[in-house]
């Protein structure tokens, strides 16, 4: 993909104990669900990271039955923003395209640049978007870190972190913070998780899978929204620091 992609807008004008405590307090279509073996999230919404177009202009890319983009761990947030910004502008559905990464740095790219993405597509001069995001392990989740997150548009769905909200660090299981993920979503309850760094950022986005899988039987679907935010660190006196904000949604 060439870089002819901007994210500006067209004209001037977001714990349990058991899984941990967030750090600080307050301050393109999905056509279906993935029902595969545990653990291994393999697409059938016809959408892969194998429908990537590589060196593609993004009028070509949003053209395209199955719009994909790449993140490597190289890959610059803001352009990839950009791209995904221009794919949803140029596309004639208006629908954003999927996100492939592969390995803790790029998923932490791709986690940066949708939530970019999505803080320019809120402020559109020709009204707000938003979009969910759904992780699908394209192998078994428990030994590949190979994502295809599928973006779908949504009506805009605000919400702030809280104290309340789960963490993911280095040393969380992926499993006991998606069963944590899972009870509250059984109980009704608003599920959240606050984190930052490639491997916690990975983590949480495993959980997150992991937890599909605890209530795919339930008919649950569990997708997500994802911020960048600024928190009080309770490792840096007096100080904040830029974290990745994980907001579930469960259908």
């Amino acid at each position: 993909m060439r870089a002819r992609c901007s994210c500006r807008r067209r004209a001037p004008g977001g714990g349990r104990p058991a899984a941990g405590r967030a750090p600080g307090g307050p301050q393109r279509r999905d056509s279906g669900r993935a029902r595969s073996a545990p653990y291994s999230r393999g697409s059938k919404s016809g959408v892969s990271g194998d429908d990537h177009l590589a060196n593609t202009d993004v009028r070509d890319v949003a053209a395209s039955d199955n719009p994909v983009l790449k993140v490597k761990a190289d890959s610059k947030p803001n352009s990839v923003a950009g791209a995904i910004c221009n794919v949803v502008r140029e596309s004639a559905t208006g629908q954003p395209p999927a996100v492939v990464a592969t390995g803790p740095a790029a998923i932490n790219q791709a986690m940066k640049a949708m939530a970019i993405a999505r803080k320019y597509l809120l402020e559109e001069e020709t009204g707000p978007i938003d979009f969910l995001v759904q992780p699908r392990f394209e192998e078994d989740i428990r030994q590949s870190s190979r994502v295809c997150f599928v973006l779908t548009k949504s009506r805009p769905l605000p919400r702030e972190p809280s104290e309340d909200d789960l963490s993911s660090k280095e040393k969380t299981d992926p499993y006991k913070l998606a069963g944590a993920m899972a009870q509250r979503i059984r109980d009704g309850e608003k599920v959240a998780c606050t984190t930052k760094g490639p491997v916690p950022v990975l983590i949480a986005v495993k959980a997150i899978g992991i937890a599909q899988t605890y209530l795919a039987e339930e008919d649950k679907d569990v997708k997500f929204t994802i911020s960048i935010v600024d928190l009080e660190n309770p490792e840096i006196r007096d100080a904040t620091s830029t974290y990745m904000h994980f907001a579930l949604i469960a259908k």
